[in-house]
């Protein structure tokens, strides 16, 4: 009889998750992966070459993360750089009229004045002259774990395990022996404490360009006196609205795994046999 009802019972202990709450993330992950990597490579064009049309004449439509307007020209700000343009093509005949007004300069980690010098009288807050590439470039570490994550939710559909993972439990910082790895992986994904330090590298790549850059806007706007007298302008651009959409991507990520779950197969044990 004994055998009978422990027989009876395994069935019970078997919780098969729904996969929404793996689906939901995985497609979190995308997005946040492909807007990272949009940001990080759609600005400052790769050719040095101000003759190539094709490659220059979109720049408004880039991914800045900030937009400086001051007249009839646009600077446009990234992590590798900056562009100047002008903002009215006077001459629609004329592709080389137009060309002559667009001047962009490349560098990691770039400084201003110290690496290039704009061609206007542009007094920019120091968040932007001074800290705005080197908190940008974390965001290639955002990117990174982005991908991570995503690689990691794909391995992990379906993982053999009658249940789930406990989110409060130990960290095994190995896979061990007699355990699968993609089982592994969903204890790792599933523990409580690795989504905390998740979270707070995160927050730590993400956060400061999203900071300095609006702080920088803030501070442009608000103490420049003659900007209006000027016609001057700055905002926020795409590019900083979509490294902030991929960082909120990132901790809803973090959200959902421990409480919601993963998608497993309950029929499997996650054993090694």
């Amino acid at each position: 009889m004994s055998s009978k009802n422990q027989s009876s019972k395994k069935p019970s202990d078997n919780q098969q998750n729904s996969p929404f709450n793996h689906l939901i993330c995985i497609l979190l992950s995308l997005i946040s992966t492909l807007f990272l990597f949009l940001v990080i490579l759609y600005n400052i064009p790769f050719s040095n070459d101000n003759d190539n049309y094709n490659e220059i004449s979109n720049l408004n439509k880039k991914l800045w993360l900030i937009k400086f307007d001051k007249k009839n020209k646009i600077y446009g700000f990234s992590i590798w750089g900056w562009c100047s343009w002008s903002s009215i093509n006077s001459n629609s005949n004329s592709n080389l009229n137009f060309n002559q007004n667009i001047i962009c300069k490349r560098k990691t980690f770039w400084k201003l004045p110290e690496d290039f010098q704009l061609n206007d009288s542009v007094n920019l807050p120091n968040e932007i002259s001074k800290s705005l590439s080197i908190s940008g470039f974390f965001l290639t570490f955002l990117l990174i774990t982005s991908f991570a994550f995503l690689i990691d939710l794909l391995i992990t559909i379906k993982f053999h395990s009658p249940k789930q993972p406990p989110s409060i439990d130990k960290i095994y910082w190995t896979c061990p022996r007699k355990m699968r790895y993609t089982t592994w992986l969903a204890y790792c994904l599933r523990n409580f404490y690795l989504r905390i330090l998740a979270s707070i590298f995160i927050l730590a790549w993400g956060l400061p360009v999203i900071i300095i850059s609006s702080i920088g806007v803030n501070k442009f706007n608000k103490n420049s006196i003659s900007s209006k007298l000027n016609d001057e302008s700055m905002s926020l651009g795409s590019g900083w609205a979509m490294s902030l959409t991929a960082l909120i991507c990132l901790i809803i990520i973090q959200i959902i795994i421990p409480l919601g779950g993963l998608w497993n197969d309950a029929r499997r044990s996650g054993k090694k046999h």
